[in-house]
């Protein structure tokens, strides 16, 4: 069976105590969106999280064996940085430049029958994320 989970950042804020990726499931009530957490002493407890932070699991790790998620960098031997999104029916590998623009490089990572992934697996590592490293994407737009 597949594997669906999530990670998404929580609301709390502190010059203290960073923001911290939580995984599980996502559930909306209204406005919120909560992400529904396993813990090991007090069974699934329910903690607010920040929806633009939401990427889902797509079921593959990189070369050290890393999960990858939606709005995960990832280099292909050190080089060309692309950005894991959901496009429509498939996953696709962005290139960073084309971020804002929404232009797609797109290769199906769930198509049946492709084992694409496992023979190229070894070339692929994540570098960072959308969320805490900004700055691995070229060309961001400047805010007007």
């Amino acid at each position: 069976m597949r594997q669906i989970k999530s990670r998404a950042k929580d609301t709390f804020k502190s010059k203290f105590f960073p923001q911290r990726w939580l995984y599980g499931t996502p559930v909306q009530d209204g406005d919120d969106t909560w992400m529904c957490v396993k813990k090991e002493d007090k069974g699934i407890v329910s903690v607010k999280v920040d929806p633009s932070t939401l990427g889902q699991f797509t079921g593959l790790t990189d070369r050290n064996g890393k999960e990858i998620y939606e709005g995960d960098i990832f280099t292909v031997n050190g080089k060309y940085p692309r950005v894991i999104l959901w496009d429509k029916m498939c996953w696709a590998l962005m290139p960073t430049e084309y971020f804002h623009d929404k232009m797609f490089w797109v290769m199906n990572l769930q198509h049946p029958g492709i084992d694409w992934w496992e023979e190229f697996a070894d070339e692929f590592e994540v570098i960072g994320n959308i969320h805490d490293n900004p700055e691995l994407i070229p060309n961001q737009p400047t805010e007007v």
